[in-house]
């Protein structure tokens, strides 16, 4: 399962306040917007995510630690090709979300 995990210095308590407030957004994410994400937190530091693109599914795990947000994701068959742009929108996405001042 690829797996990418951004750098924070941030309490777990923000990084959680920051991606419960942001979680609606996850949309936005999706190239064209042609999609649909359903997330739940599974556990106080755990937001299971999966998201609805183009036909297929991509379940997602993000899992705040000490000193990092960990996300995993799970391709469908096939779509390994896009591995690469879907970690550079998760990073670009969560050091936008854990490095901005707010």
């Amino acid at each position: 399962m690829p797996s990418v995990r951004i750098a924070h210095d941030l309490p777990r308590a923000e990084v959680r306040r920051r991606m419960a407030a942001r979680a609606d957004d996850l949309v936005k994410l999706i190239p064209g917007g042609l999609g649909r994400v359903e997330h739940r937190w599974e556990h106080e530091d755990r937001m299971d995510f999966v998201i609805h693109a183009m036909g297929h599914s991509i379940a997602s795990t993000a899992m705040v630690e000490d000193a990092a947000l960990v996300i995993d994701f799970d391709l469908p068959a096939g779509l390994g090709f896009v591995r690469p742009m879907i970690e550079g929108i998760i990073r670009q996405a969560g050091d936008k979300l854990l490095l901005e001042k707010r």
